[in-house]
C-alpha cells in the first residue's frame, strides 16, 4: 500500500484585482482537532478491568506511517519588503530623456500629463508616457531647446510595489519550509501532496504621472527670463498634447452660450527646482503666505486660508490668461480676463467662479462612499489660477488623505456627444485625475 504524505500547501501565486487578500498559510488556518479514541462505557463502582488495564485517555492515534512536522519547526511570519524596493517606471530606467541631477538646478515645467497606468475599457486613450514625448518632441524640434521628462511616484504605486515584494519574501520563506518537508516525505517513503494554492496581495489604483521640462538653467533667475520667452510661444498644433476649456457666457440676447477652446500649455508654464536633487527640509521654516493672496481671496466662501490643519488635497486648476489689477481701483473685481472684453464676471466665468461653483457641487454632493455632509471643498486663488482642493489633513501621508483621493479617483466625467446625452464619448476622463497634497499657507 502506497503511503501519501500531505502539508500545508503549494506555491501558485495569482495576483487578483484591486481586493485585498491574505496569503493562505497552514498557520493561518484554524487547527484541526485531534481524534481522540472512543471513551468506554462507565464501570459499576468498585469493579476493574481484568488485568487491571486502564484505557489511554490522552494522545491521539495516529495512522500507522502517518509523518507528523517537528515541534521545533514553525511556519513563517510575514516578512517585511525589501528595503532596495523595486518600483515600476513608466519611463524605464534608461530613457534618454529622464532628467538628472546633473541636468541643472533649475527648469521650466511646461506641462505634466496624468493618465491610466494601463488601458481600461472606459478609457482607451493615449498614456501619459505618449503624451509626454510627443510634446517633448514638438519642443525639441521646433525650437531646438533641450526638453527632459519627470516622473513623480505616487504612493499609490509605492503601496502596491511593497505589497508584492512583501508577497514575494513569504513565498520564498514558505518554499525552503515546503522543501524540508519534502525531504523528509522522501526519507520515510512516502508521497509527498502539495495542493494548488492563491497567494493574494492588495493592489492600488493609480495614474502615471509625467511632467515635460525644459532646461537646465544654474539659478532661478535664468530660468524665469527663459519663461518669458516661453509664454510667447503659439500653442502645439497637436490638440490631443493640450487640455480643453468650456466657458459659459451670455450671448447678446441674454442666451447663455458655451464656447470650447484648448489651453496653451506654454501660457501656464512655470518655473519648478530640479525634482531629482534632494534638499534637505528645514523644520522651522513654515509655509509662509503672500499678502496679495491674502487680499484676493477675501470674502470668498470657500477661502483655503482659513482652513485649520497644515495640508489639502489638490484636485482641480483653472488656469487661463488673466491680469490682475488692484482690488480698490474701481475695476469692479479682482482679477480681469485678457481679449473677453469683461470685467469681474466674465473672468469668474472663465476660471475663478468655475472653481467656485465645483467647490459648491462638491460640499453638496452625496453618494456611496462620500461624507454626510459632502466634501470640505476649498478655493485658493493665485495669480495665475485657481486651485480647488478637498480636505484638511496633518501631514501628506495622513491616512484620511489617502482614503479620499481613491475615493475621488473612481469618479468618471459623463460626457456625451449629443445633448441629450446618447452619445456617451468613449474615452471620457476622470474627474479627478492629477491629485496632490498642498500646503496650506498659514
Amino acid at each position: 500500500m502506497r503511503i501519501q504524505f500531505a502539508f500545508g500547501l503549494g506555491l501558485a501565486g495569482v495576483l487578483t484585482g484591486a481586493g485585498v487578500g491574505v496569503a493562505q498559510f497552514a498557520a493561518d488556518r484554524a487547527p484541526t482537532p485531534p481524534v481522540s479514541p472512543s471513551t468506554p462505557p462507565p464501570l459499576p463502582p468498585g469493579v476493574t478491568p481484568a488485568g487491571g488495564v486502564v484505557p489511554p485517555t490522552r494522545n491521539p492515534v495516529l495512522p500507522a506511517g502517518a509523518l507528523t512536522p517537528a515541534p521545533s519547526v514553525t511556519q513563517p511570519a510575514a516578512t517585511p519588503p525589501p528595503q532596495d524596493l523595486e518600483i515600476r517606471s513608466a519611463l524605464g530606467a534608461n530613457h534618454p530623456w529622464v532628467v538628472k541631477p546633473e541636468h541643472g538646478a533649475f527648469f521650466i515645467c511646461m506641462k505634466s500629463y496624468s493618465r491610466p497606468n494601463k488601458p481600461t475599457a472606459q478609457d482607451s486613450g493615449p498614456s501619459a508616457r505618449t503624451l509626454a514625448e510627443q510634446l517633448a518632441t514638438d519642443i525639441r524640434e521646433t525650437y531646438k531647446v533641450q526638453a527632459l521628462l519627470y516622473e513623480y511616484v505616487s504612493p499609490e504605486r509605492k503601496a502596491e510595489m511593497a505589497s508584492i515584494a512583501a508577497a514575494r519574501e513569504r513565498a520564498k520563506v514558505f518554499a525552503s519550509q515546503i522543501d524540508k518537508y519534502k525531504q523528509q516525505a522522501a526519507l520515510q517513503g512516502m508521497e509527498f501532496l502539495a495542493p494548488d494554492t492563491r497567494l493574494h496581495f492588495k493592489t492600488m489604483n493609480y495614474t502615471d504621472q509625467i511632467a515635460v521640462l525644459v532646461g537646465g538653467f544654474k539659478s532661478e533667475e535664468d530660468a524665469r527670463k527663459a519663461l518669458n520667452t516661453v509664454r510667447t510661444w503659439p500653442a502645439p498644433k497637436n490638440k490631443a498634447l493640450m487640455d480643453g476649456a468650456v466657458i459659459q457666457r451670455a450671448d447678446k440676447n441674454g442666451k447663455m452660450m458655451l464656447e470650447e477652446g484648448y489651453l496653451n500649455p506654454y501660457l501656464t508654464a512655470h518655473v519648478v527646482p530640479n525634482p531629482t536633487i534632494a534638499r534637505a527640509a528645514d523644520p522651522a521654516e513654515a509655509v509662509t503666505i503672500d499678502p496679495f493672496l491674502v487680499k484676493l481671496n477675501e470674502g470668498r466662501p470657500y477661502n483655503l486660508l482659513k482652513a485649520k490643519k497644515s495640508w489639502t488635497l489638490g484636485v482641480k486648476s483653472f488656469s487661463a490668461p488673466v491680469e490682475i489689477v488692484s482690488k480698490d481701483s474701481g475695476s469692479g473685481g479682482v482679477m480681469r480676463q485678457l481679449g473677453l472684453g469683461g470685467k469681474g464676471a466674465d473672468v469668474l466665468k472663465a476660471g475663478a467662479e468655475q472653481a467656485e461653483q465645483l467647490a459648491a457641487a462638491l460640499r453638496k454632493m452625496r453618494g456611496e462612499g462620500i461624507p454626510a455632509e459632502g466634501f470640505e471643498a476649498f478655493v485658493l486663488h493665485t495669480r495665475t489660477a485657481s486651485i480647488v482642493t478637498i480636505g484638511q489633513f496633518d501631514s501628506p501621508s495622513d491616512p484620511a488623505l489617502n482614503q479620499t483621493k481613491q475615493l475621488l479617483a473612481r469618479m468618471t466625467l459623463k460626457a456625451s456627444e449629443d445633448e441629450k446625452g446618447y452619445k456617451p464619448v468613449a474615452n471620457a476622463p476622470s474627474l479627478f485625475d492629477n491629485m496632490i497634497p498642498v500646503p496650506i499657507p498659514h
